[in-house]
């Protein structure tokens, strides 16, 4: 399987994808997470032991680790680049649990927000992507030919590569945003 074959499948089964990078030597204790979770190493490598069990896995491996399983992640020496989905199963994405991830992703996280109709010409970030959840008010992302209002609990993810432009509602609107640098991915 290929990185283009495993994110149509995250989507086809309803995970949300998410391209990511951890550290060199990073280590992760035991724990679990409350969304089912796959992964596709792109460069590097990361070892993940369930049941006392250690498997590594490197670029083009795959692996599934679903909610509740106790786990440990251990980055190998050259870190790791890798495509992930998430599945939540208990309902919605809480602003605790979207914060958490962010987090957990290597995201710098800012609660922030924009005045009553600010508007924001077609522009790409570059190197890095960005998430936002919206807390109250709403922002309109216009993109790929068509726009997507988001409200409070609604949240996006924006690619650095992604030409948009934003427009603020009229009551402005207040987000938690994070930003992480795009992986560069080994071939």
């Amino acid at each position: 399987m290929d990185k283009t074959e495993f994110e149509a499948e995250l989507r086809r089964d309803g995970f949300r994808p998410v391209f990511a990078s951890l550290r060199p030597n990073m280590k992760e204790a035991n724990h679990c997470h409350d969304f089912d979770a796959r992964l596709f190493v792109l460069g590097g490598e990361i070892t993940i032991t369930r049941d006392n069990k250690p498997e590594t896995f490197r670029a083009g491996q795959c692996c599934e680790v679903p909610a509740g399983c106790m786990h440990t992640e251990q980055v190998g020496p050259e870190g790791v680049a890798y495509l992930s989905g998430r599945r939540r199963n208990g309902g919605p994405l809480t602003r605790e649990a979207f914060e958490s991830d962010l987090r957990r992703e290597g995201f710098e996280v800012v609660h922030g927000g924009q005045k009553p109709n600010f508007t924001e010409d077609m522009h790409a970030h570059g190197s890095f992507d960005v998430r936002i959840m919206v807390l109250s008010g709403e922002i309109t992302v216009n993109r790929d030919g068509g726009s997507s209002t988001f409200r409070a609990g609604d949240h996006c993810e924006i690619p650095g590569d992604c030409q948009h432009g934003t427009q603020v509602g009229p009551e402005g609107v207040a987000y938690i945003v994070g930003r992480v640098d795009r992986p560069v991915a080994a071939n």
